[in-house]
């Protein structure tokens, strides 16, 4: 109340203050203006009876317009009938482009009688006002033209407008202390009503209003004190309940969406977000359920649980994802079984999914790459003892058959013995600074013999001395798998370990020049008991999990591992360690 009234005078004030300057200013400046004008219209007939004074028809016009500018400071332009520029003031008239249509220029010797036009100039930023006439020398017509800016006209302008806004801003100022001093007195009570009201809006529950006044104000004061003190009450009842409410759901590990009738969102917990890959508020309550969650089946379900009453449940791919998503719509209904809207849980069981197939996966495998060597162990004893004993060239055949499937199974649970305790190792207990050099040094030498027995150059291309905090036994298994696998794999050519600095890394290298893989392979590759080609691999006595062994190596000391490999040509792994001394 009180600002509508004070902005009432003020606005009043403003308006009129206005209007007045504005009519003032205009008047005078129409008066300034038909001043100016007239001036010059008398100055350019004295300039134009002064050349004809002359009487001569060589006259040096360039002379007498500079003689003119000094005497009276206009500028002077001197132009004949067909519009070329004779003299000028400010400019060569040999350079000037022809003024026969000047507007001015023109209408002078259309007329014969001065002419005035008023033009803006943006050289200068202000009008200018022109006088043109027309003079005679013996036979010849020429106009003379004198110009002038209006810089006074301009310079009073805007002391008018300065005028204008100080009578608004000192006509404002008053009229806002008489609204002030005028409306406080009337509107005081109500005043301090409304401002604990907005008090109280804004959540402060226990404002309380102080006044003497007997009338209704005060009957009116008496009733929102009390109002506000069992609000305060209520208040502090719900936010508890909220905070306890919000603390459980967002506690939970399942996304909990609640619903209206109209599929609009009620209540969010954070972890919805996060399971659907959202920003934080990426929806918020009182908008729609689909905006989160653009799914055909999923909107079934909650079409078919809000209509009919009925839980629903399915386990479905989100593709858009890449998850595995468990979903359940139940409706939410009130004491008389009216259905006012549902319940959204989101389960991600994406991990479980993969656990469940890695350890289904495993099991077939494990269980596979167990029963080949003790099928065919089992066998040949059988054969022994089914009498191949009494031939000692085929029993001591069958028993080196036996005995290389026998370290076969060895080798195997040996594997996956390492790979199960490396994988549930979270930090390595047993750290010592190893120096690397010399581990890739006993490897060369330990699978020296293995390469020349197959004509393979073992070549080693180390860069510096490089130290690492590790288990030695781990850093030593991670490059015999790696070398041993290169050998394995390479009929022709060599195998190459580099060491070398990158940063803060150690950058370890094997490179072979063997048969190498299709790049398709590659993201299965430290998989276990994966193999590119699985009758070859077994045929070069691999257990399958030499490769996750490395990777996993690798990633208990927080490195990096990659490979690149091109068919018939060969294959490099790039291993990043961090360096102790860097």
């Amino acid at each position: 109340m009180r600002k509508k009234i004070i902005g009432s005078y003020l606005l009043l004030i403003v308006l009129l203050a206005a209007i007045f300057s504005w009519i003032v200013r205009d008047a005078l400046l129409d008066a300034m203006l038909i001043q100016f004008e007239h001036n010059l219209i008398n100055e350019a007939e004295l300039v134009k009876t002064m050349i004809e004074n002359e009487g001569n028809e060589y006259v040096d016009f360039q002379k007498f317009s500079d003689l003119i500018k000094e005497k009276i400071n206009v500028r002077v332009t001197i132009v004949d009938k067909t519009g070329q520029v004779l003299s000028d003031t400010d400019e060569n008239s040999e350079n000037m482009m022809n003024h026969i249509n000047r507007d001015e220029i023109k209408s002078a010797f259309e007329t014969g009688a001065t002419s005035v036009r008023l033009r803006y100039s943006d050289t200068v930023k202000a009008d200018y006002l022109y006088a043109a006439t027309v003079f005679k020398l013996d036979d010849s017509e020429y106009v003379i033209r004198i110009s002038k800016p209006l810089l006074e006209l301009k310079a009073f302008n805007y002391q008018m407008l300065n005028f204008a806004l100080a009578a608004i801003i000192i006509s404002s100022i008053l009229a806002s202390l008489m609204a002030i001093l005028m409306v406080r007195k009337i509107t005081k009570p109500i005043y301090e009503l409304t401002k604990a009201a907005n008090s109280i809006a804004e959540g402060d529950y226990g404002r309380k209003i102080y006044t003497q006044s007997k009338d209704q104000i005060g009957d009116l004061t008496a009733s929102f004190n009390k109002m506000s003190l069992n609000l305060e009450v209520s208040m502090k009842e719900v936010k508890k309940r909220n905070i306890e409410l919000e603390s459980i759901l967002n506690s939970m590990i399942n996304g909990i969406i609640a619903i209206d009738q109209d599929k609009n969102i009620l209540m969010i917990n954070n972890i919805s977000f996060e399971i659907l890959g959202l920003p934080d508020e990426f929806v918020t309550e009182n908008e729609s359920m689909y905006k989160i969650i653009r799914n055909d089946e999923v909107a079934e379900m909650i079409e078919k649980s809000i209509s009919y009453g009925e839980s629903q449940v399915r386990e479905l791919k989100y593709l858009s994802l890449d998850k595995v998503l468990r979903i359940y719509v139940n409706p939410i209904m009130t004491s008389t079984s009216d259905i006012i809207g549902g319940i959204v849980v989101i389960q991600d069981v994406t991990q479980i999914r993969k656990l469940e197939k890695m350890r289904s996966d495993f099991v077939s495998n494990v269980s596979h790459e167990l029963k080949t060597p003790l099928t065919s162990i089992k066998g040949f004893v059988d054969t022994l003892k089914g009498g191949a004993l009494d031939n000692k060239e085929t029993a001591l055949r069958f028993l080196e058959i036996i005995d290389i499937e026998s370290d076969r199974l060895y080798r195997l649970i040996n594997d996956i013995l390492l790979l199960s305790e490396i994988e549930t190792m979270e930090r390595e207990p047993d750290k010592t600074e190893v120096h690397i050099n010399e581990i890739v040094d006993e490897v060369i030498e330990m699978l020296a013999l293995k390469a020349s027995d197959k004509n393979l150059m073992l070549k080693k291309r180390i860069e510096g001395d490089f130290y690492i905090n590790a288990n030695a036994d781990r850093i030593k298994q991670m490059f015999i798998n790696l070398v041993d696998n290169a050998i394995k794999y390479t009929e022709f050519g060599e195998v190459e370990v580099s060491l070398e600095a990158e940063g803060s890394w150690i950058k370890t290298i094997v490179s072979d020049t063997g048969i190498g893989f299709d790049e398709k392979y590659k993201e299965r590759l430290f998989e276990r008991f994966y193999r590119v080609d699985k009758g070859r691999s077994r045929s070069y006595g691999g257990t399958g999990l030499g490769l996750s062994i490395v990777k996993h190596i690798v990633l208990l000391y927080k490195g990096k591992i990659s490979v690149d490999s091109t068919p018939g040509k060969g294959t490099r792994f790039e291993i990043l360690l961090p360096n102790k001394r860097s």
